[in-house]
């Protein structure tokens, strides 16, 4: 049994390596930058009773926001290439608090109009390893999502102010899928990170279409999706989702 585990072990590192060394034969790398405009819905709790974005804080509407990204690709067998992604997200609203009794960290939120933001900036270092690379590309790995959230909810009648701020690395399984349409530039492409773990949740999903001239300047349109289940993050609870459209240029090289 042991013997039969070995040669499985040694049949996937083979595998890996075979497939790295074969479609992995150049040094490539890219930047880009895409402004996002989501929507945030769901729902949050730090105490007692739970509000809704839409209903008691007013979200709903797309807002302004990004992200940018850098990836290196390169020729050498089993060590993985390398993408970091910054998400810069914040976004604001005024509503009126429909929910009664709710405490939102060690505040009592009365029934009354409320302005609110909400940031969740983001950090992704996501390592991963070229299986395919023609006209069909596929990639898998992990991704190490750092996320610093703040919300602030301040009362506009009786003065009330609230204020949590949450943190977490979130390890992720990583993979992206690209189909190029030979001789045009276009291609469409997927990428999801996800994880279930403890009651929490985490997924984040990008699809588009890119274009790319002979000289490895590009633009890319899709849409981007977050869905992000609390349960505990230094004492935040919550289904958070953000949504939206997307559109980045890039340069690869």
């Amino acid at each position: 049994m042991i013997k039969n585990s070995k040669k499985i072990a040694l049949s996937l590192v083979a595998t890996v390596a075979i497939a790295t060394s074969v479609n992995a034969d150049f040094l490539g790398a890219e930047v880009g930058y895409a402004a996002w405009s989501p929507s945030l819905t769901g729902d949050i709790r730090k105490g007692t009773g739970t509000l809704d974005f839409e209903k008691d804080l007013g979200y709903g509407s797309s807002e302004a926001n990004s992200f940018m990204w850098a990836y290196i690709d390169h020729p050498l067998p089993l060590i993985p290439n390398l993408k970091v992604q910054k998400t810069n997200y914040t976004d604001s609203a005024s509503g009126t608090i429909a929910s009664s009794s709710v405490t939102f960290a060690g505040v009592l939120l009365p029934t009354e109009l409320a302005s609110t933001s909400v940031t969740l900036n983001q950090l992704d270092v996501i390592p991963y390893w070229r299986i395919l690379d023609n006209w069909v590309n596929l990639d898998i790995g992990f991704n190490f999502k750092s996320i610093d959230g703040n919300v602030k909810i301040d009362t506009l009648v009786t003065n009330k102010h609230a204020n949590t701020d949450f943190s977490a690395v979130i390890p992720m399984l990583y993979a992206k899928a690209r189909f190029d349409m030979p001789f045009t530039g276009l291609s469409v492409e997927a990428d999801i990170s996800y994880i279930s773990l403890a009651g929490n949740s985490f997924s984040d999903m990008k699809a588009g279409v890119v274009y790319e001239t002979t000289f490895g300047l590009g633009a890319t349109l899709g849409i981007r999706q977050e869905k992000l289940t609390l349960d505990d993050i230094d004492g935040v609870y919550g289904d958070v989702n953000i949504e939206g459209i997307y559109a980045g240029v890039f340069f690869h090289f």
